[in-house]
């Protein structure tokens, strides 16, 4: 019988999704044809979350070390590594269980095994089995347990009882030593994610505050969920700028200074777009409410604005223009 592991941090995206969703559903949809800005620079390099996992490593050294040195006198082969738990792990496992979906959780434990043999020296190539055996059946304990969530249909009560269920399974299988590598950053993230769910469902607040705390508490999260979130971040303050400004050449000044003069040109060429759009909206209107108070028959009002269409709209506008007039 095949298995179903539980999909990796499928309930914290669920956190993220819904609060992104929330946050972008309103105030920070990016604007037609304006690209969000440093979206490309997030991909280059060495990201925040990269540095940030590497310094944790140095800081935590002590554990790494001590699993160094206790194996490394065992190996005989130089070609033979000694196995780190480190919090590249849980990446490591996810990726050799998600290539073995199909397979039952003892053959992916076996195959795993048989792999550490060839990579890691004795001693730890035996730890390294251990705690992925165990990786294994956490797994499945996941899967006989409804955590999945429906944002829209479930409480935030429902959401932190699923979070802490799915926290009492980890802390079933692993030491504490072994879960601060594997899941405390996730951890993290999943409460940082809660508090702003939080924050979005409190109907004491207004939409407009609401969304100014979540803004906060994103750019107050930890480096990982800054690179995640910068677009929209960054599309925010932007829309901040545009209200700010009305002058046009003010605003581009200020989307320079802070975003650079290729994406303020880009806004301003969007901005101006929609400007054009909306006063070409706002003149049929006013050409329709005119033919409306002359009293014409039915057919005459409609072939006139069917012309009047043709003669100031493309196709595709004419159809968001019947979307936004449609009375």
């Amino acid at each position: 019988m095949n298995w179903r592991f539980i999909t990796v941090g499928g309930l914290s995206a669920l956190l993220i999704i819904g609060v992104f969703y929330y946050i972008n559903s309103d105030f920070i949809v990016s604007e037609a044809g304006a690209t969000l800005p440093n979206a490309e620079d997030n991909l280059k390099g060495e990201s925040e979350f990269d540095k940030e996992r590497a310094s944790q490593q140095d800081d935590a050294g002590v554990h790494a070390t001590n699993y160094i040195s206790e194996y490394k006198t065992d190996s005989t082969d130089t070609s033979l590594e000694v196995f780190i738990l480190d919090y590249t792990t849980k990446d490591i496992f996810d990726r050799y269980i998600f290539e073995r979906t199909s397979e039952l959780p003892h053959v992916v434990k076996l195959d795993y095994s048989n792999h550490t043999k060839t990579k890691y020296t004795k001693e730890s190539a035996h730890t390294a089995a251990d705690l992925f055996s165990r990786y294994v059946d956490y797994k499945v304990a996941l899967s006989s347990v409804e955590l999945e969530v429906d944002l829209s249909a479930h409480s935030l009560r429902d959401i932190t009882f699923k979070l802490d269920e799915r926290e009492k399974i980890r802390r079933r299988y692993f030491t504490d030593n072994e879960y601060h590598y594997l899941f405390s950053q996730e951890a993290q993230v999943d409460e940082a994610a809660l508090a702003r769910l939080s924050i979005a469902q409190e109907d004491t607040l207004s939409k407009e505050e609401r969304k100014a705390l979540i803004v906060d508490a994103l750019k107050a999260g930890n480096p990982a969920e800054r690179d995640a979130f910068q677009p929209t971040l960054n599309m925010h303050r932007i829309n901040e700028i545009k209200d700010t400004y009305s002058d046009v050449n003010d605003r581009f000044n200020a989307v320079a200074a802070e975003f650079g003069t290729q994406v303020a040109q880009r806004f301003a060429k969007t901005w101006e777009e929609r400007a054009q759009w909306q006063a070409k909206v706002e003149a049929y209107t006013r050409f329709r409410d005119g033919l409306m108070e002359q009293e014409l028959s039915p057919e005459t009002m409609r072939e006139s604005l069917a012309e009047y269409q043709r003669q100031h709209f493309t196709e595709n506008e004419i159809k968001r223009l019947k979307v936004l007039t449609a009375r």
